[in-house]
């Protein structure tokens, strides 16, 4: 059945309505937070203690930190070296499902390797991993999507480290998205065992002195707000005003987007959260925002980086200028050009999803194994509609 036009158009009527209150009571959230954020610009160890303070109160507090950089810096983007390497790695998925004609899930990780300053050509790296059987499991019990993305984030992070052990030249290594890895709330053996291996792969990257960050662009993220929000705790009731949330609705976008010009970056923030004292020293979770693009069309991304990036101020410059020269390749709507390159390499279509499960199938079949149809509900769904690519 489709969509009920007649219903939601009533309720789309009744948002239209509410707009001009919802935006005007934003804007003086908007405008609350810029003041705070002016009155603190300067007092970093007196918003540092506030975090201490109240992650004691609420060890689940996600926020950020300032480090030395005052709130309000920024600094405009440096010509990288003449020479260098940047690689960037991004991953596609097929999940399980018992709907389909046999269960199995793949994970197809895509590189691309780009010497900059030198005569080489671009060079891609694929890699797929077939989970089939006991790899379909976990102790928690069939494997789900965040898991299956987990292990793809975790695959992402050790070709990168295998392909900046090959390098001589300084390496900027990216992907896409947060470095800090999705968590369930509830203890997750499996998530701790993977989380392990996933910093073991960061170390490495780390002790090939690579300048690894994850791009996450348009960011919806209040991390500074949230730390802005500390500073209006009554009587240090940080537990209270964390669950009040008081400036829900403000982006940490609307604190830096007219700070930044084109090419600056702001301050360093450390990032504080219930996973924390995993990412320590050289981990240590950092990040920053960065405005890419030109005075016409320009955007913010936040970029997230680790401990030894964030201490390297050459590595922090490398990063710096390596993202604004990629971004500027792509012309309007800037993001790096590398990283649009390692999608579609990596991006899994429906057409080889269903190719992969006839092989699959016809193995089973030679083996002399027999195999359930597809679920009727499945059979069903096939029929409706089209798809052009897997997710």
């Amino acid at each position: 059945m489709p969509v009920n036009f007649l219903q939601i158009r009533s309720q789309i009527t009744s948002m239209g309505s509410q707009a001009a209150e919802w935006q005007a009571r934003l804007q003086e959230k908007c405008d609350s937070a810029r003041e705070l954020f002016g009155h603190y610009q300067l007092r970093n160890a007196d918003l540092q203690e506030f975090v201490v303070q109240a992650a004691a109160q609420y060890p689940n507090l996600r926020c950020a930190s300032p480090t030395l950089e005052p709130l309000n810096f920024h600094h405009a983007a440096l010509p990288p070296v003449v020479q260098y390497v940047l690689l960037a790695a991004d991953g596609s998925q097929i999940n399980p499902s018992r709907h389909d004609r046999v269960e199995f899930g793949v994970i197809n990780i895509g590189a691309l390797r780009m010497p900059i300053g030198l005569s080489e050509p671009a060079r891609e790296t694929v890699k797929t991993e077939l989970l089939y059987h006991e790899g379909l499991y976990t102790r928690q019990g069939y494997v789900g999507e965040d898991m299956v993305a987990l292990m793809r984030d975790l695959r992402e992070r050790e070709l990168l480290a295998e392909l900046t052990k090959k390098e001589i030249l300084p390496a900027v290594a990216l992907t896409d998205g947060p470095l800090e890895p999705y968590r369930e709330p509830k203890p997750n053996q499996d998530f701790e065992r993977m989380l392990n291996d996933y910093l073991s792969q960061l170390r490495e990257l780390g002790q090939n002195n690579a300048a690894a960050a994850g791009y996450v662009d348009k960011p919806a993220s209040d991390l500074v707000i949230r730390l802005l929000e500390l500073t209006l705790a009554e009587n240090n009731a940080f537990t209270a005003i964390i669950q009040e949330h008081p400036l829900r609705g403000v982006r940490d976008m609307d604190l830096f987007a007219n700070l930044l010009q084109p090419g600056e970056r702001s301050a360093l923030f450390k990032i504080q959260s219930s996973l924390s004292k995993k990412f320590t020293g050289a981990l240590e979770l950092h990040f920053f925002f960065i405005k890419v693009g030109s005075e016409s069309d320009s955007t913010l991304a936040r970029v997230e980086i680790p401990g030894w990036v964030a201490r390297s101020p050459e590595l922090l410059d490398l990063l710096q200028g390596a993202i604004v020269q990629q971004c500027d390749q792509v012309g309007g709507r800037p993001y790096p050009y590398v990283l649009h390159r390692a999608h579609e390499i990596a991006l899994v279509t429906l057409d080889e999803k269903e190719r992969v499960e006839d092989m699959i199938v016809q193995e089973m079949m030679g083996q002399g194994i027999f195999l359930t149809k597809k679920s009727a509900k499945q059979t069903y769904k096939d029929q409706v509609g089209t798809r052009t690519r897997y997710k």
